[in-house]
């Protein structure tokens, strides 16, 4: 029974130890998934402030929480090949992060090109040339006086608003005022090179996207739903993996459990059976030694201990014999002298 109990014990521990080991890579891939996900919440924070803020500062976070972000992903390779999952399921998430990442990165040096404040890029530039074409306006007619600030305000409004119509404007005025005879030579320089700068502005407007479905814009940020995608199909994936050894670890337990006490339960019942048809041994044992000398035999009892105890009874039965034989003798030898004597 004590063997029976060990073994018992020692395929549970075996069992929960195996299955305790899987279950808990499975968590801390399941962990990792969750973390991925975190991980890309906060890319997506970083590309927001930087949209809204034009701040480099989040432009190094985002590029250190992409790090971290690829790290997780390459550790997902052993789990996937480990539970023969499909492998597409780490490699869309890594492929459309890395897309992701490099359509924000071409983004923020568009941006840059764009002017991340109003003294650089080309807004630094169509600044500085709307400075000077306002320095040179003195000279000027009154209609080139007023052309010139339609030009500068409609350049602004182009500036904050992206529409088409004011960048159409925009130019009709410019090629109005460039077609004037009487314009100088040095301000329709510097109007050559505000159109230029126009044109260049438009072109990586256009490039960013003028709304958020638009250019790089809408790219990366169809990207950045590609991946959620991947991570939740990478999800689905794991949890039922998850969920059967779960399963299995409760069925095999169960059943070691189940099968350890049958067996335990059936070697009580032989148990007790043995141990009553020995009592019921020595019982009768007794009671036959009232009316004669019996030995009882001892591998007719099924414990060590009733063996032990029918020795013992032998040997007693067999220590009463030899005593009253030598007492039967002892009489004898007395009733002779008293026959004799007369």
């Amino acid at each position: 029974m004590t063997t029976l109990c060990v073994l018992g014990m020692v395929l549970m521990t075996i069992n929960q130890h195996y299955f305790g080991q899987k279950l808990s890579a499975l968590n801390e891939q399941n962990v990792a998934l969750q973390q991925m996900q975190t991980d890309l919440l906060q890319l997506r924070r970083h590309e927001k402030d930087f949209l809204l803020r034009h701040d480099r500062r989040y432009i190094e976070r985002f590029r250190e929480q992409y790090q971290r972000f690829i790290a997780t992903v390459n550790s997902l390779d052993q789990v996937i090949g480990q539970y023969k999952l499909p492998a597409s399921l780490v490699s869309d998430i890594a492929v459309n992060s890395e897309l992701y990442a490099r359509h924000f990165y071409k983004l923020t040096q568009l941006m840059e090109v764009y002017g991340l404040t109003a003294d650089t890029g080309i807004n630094g530039e169509l600044r500085q040339l709307s400075s000077a074409l306002n320095a040179r306006a003195e000279g000027l007619t009154p209609a080139l006086v007023n052309l010139l600030g339609r030009t500068t305000y409609l350049a602004a409004d182009y500036q904050l608003i992206a529409d088409e119509e004011t960048l159409e404007a925009l130019r009709q005025t410019l090629s109005v005022i460039l077609s004037s005879q009487s314009l100088p030579v040095e301000v329709e320089r510097l109007l050559i090179d505000f159109r230029q700068q126009v044109n260049r502005l438009a072109k990586v407007k256009q490039q960013i996207g003028l709304t958020e479905q638009q250019g790089l814009r809408g790219q990366f940020r169809q990207q950045a739903h590609r991946v959620e995608e991947d991570l939740k199909a990478l999800d689905n994936a794991l949890q039922p993996v998850l969920v059967s050894h779960k399963e299995q670890a409760t069925v095999f337990s169960t059943v070691i459990a189940v099968l350890t006490s049958v067996a335990l339960i059936l070697l009580l019942v032989k148990s007790f059976a043995t141990f009553h048809r020995s009592f019921a041994n020595f019982v009768l044992f007794f009671y036959r030694c009232k009316r004669q000398y019996q030995r009882i035999d001892p591998k007719q009892l099924g414990f060590s201990e009733f063996r032990s105890l029918a020795a013992l009874a032998n040997e007693m039965v067999e220590s009463r014999r030899q005593i009253e034989r030598r007492l039967a003798k002892l009489e004898a030898t007395d009733s002779k002298p008293a026959e004799i004597a007369p």
